[in-house]
């Protein structure tokens, strides 16, 4: 992967709304998907023909990865996930996986989201993965956590969390999500929080606020019986229902290794 500019999405993976971390394990790198970033070191899941890399789609000039195409009324999921190199890069939820990324969708036609992906795993039917996904959708904007199924697409919804503002049209969004998978009695357990802030579109440099959060435990349950595994891949999505998707992501990174060393 080239050299990256800096950008304030990956220091907000370290400061905001989590405690402090010691150095990772694993550092996906800063990508801003210019040049070649995206085709050495993604691999496309779902509808890849509709994932490219280029200028944004709000007209920025800001390098990104533009995710196009519509969905009817069921709905449809886009998908791609990181692969370094050509290999693949499994993170250990034991660990403590971050995740994070600047976003912008386009003018608003039904409900249309982009979001981040950990604990992918995509090897046999009825592999699943997280994906935490901020949704426009008229005057019920939101984000979701949901179980993704990168076979057929479908999202299973986990939990949802208004927003204290609503989405608008080509203004950048940064999106950021932590894991944390410890044993349990019946197999693993999951905590996982995840916050939406928001740039001012008249200085897309300054720190972004808050306008969303959510937590979300399997207290009680099992992360197998939810279908998901303590390690996996780490990726970016896009869903659309009835809405053409017209998503951009840019400054996309993630870390495994917030509490150090860490066993299976």
């Amino acid at each position: 992967m080239k050299r990256l500019k800096t950008a304030v999405t990956l220091s907000m993976l370290m400061i905001v709304g989590f405690a402090g971390a010691a150095p990772a394990q694993i550092f996906t790198g800063l990508y801003d998907f210019a040049e070649t970033q995206y085709a050495d070191d993604f691999t496309d899941v779902r509808r890849g023909s509709q994932i490219n890399s280029g200028f944004d789609l709000g007209g920025t000039g800001q390098t990104a990865l533009n995710f196009t195409g519509q969905a009817g009324p069921a709905g449809d999921t886009w998908l791609t996930k990181w692969t370094p190199g050509g290999a693949t890069g499994v993170l250990n939820g034991r660990c403590e996986i971050r995740t994070a990324a600047d976003v912008l969708m386009r003018p608003f036609d039904n409900r249309k989201g982009v979001g981040l992906v950990a604990l992918l795993n995509d090897t046999n039917p009825g592999d699943k993965g997280l994906a935490f996904i901020l949704y426009d959708n008229g005057n019920t904007d939101e984000i979701q956590l949901a179980i993704i199924d990168p076979f057929t697409g479908k999202l299973a919804p986990m939990r949802r969390a208004r927003l204290i503002a609503p989405v608008n049209e080509n203004t950048r969004y940064a999106l950021a999500m932590d894991v944390q998978v410890d044993l349990a009695y019946n197999g693993h357990s999951m905590l996982v929080r995840a916050l939406v802030l928001r740039y001012d579109p008249a200085d897309p440099d300054s720190a972004p606020e808050a306008i969303g959060g959510l937590s979300y435990s399997t207290f009680g349950t099992s992360l197998e019986e939810i279908g998901l595994q303590p390690s996996g891949q780490v990726g970016i999505m896009a869903s659309a229902i009835r809405a053409v998707v017209n998503s951009s992501v840019t400054n996309w990174g993630a870390i495994e290794g917030i509490e150090g060393p860490c066993s299976e």
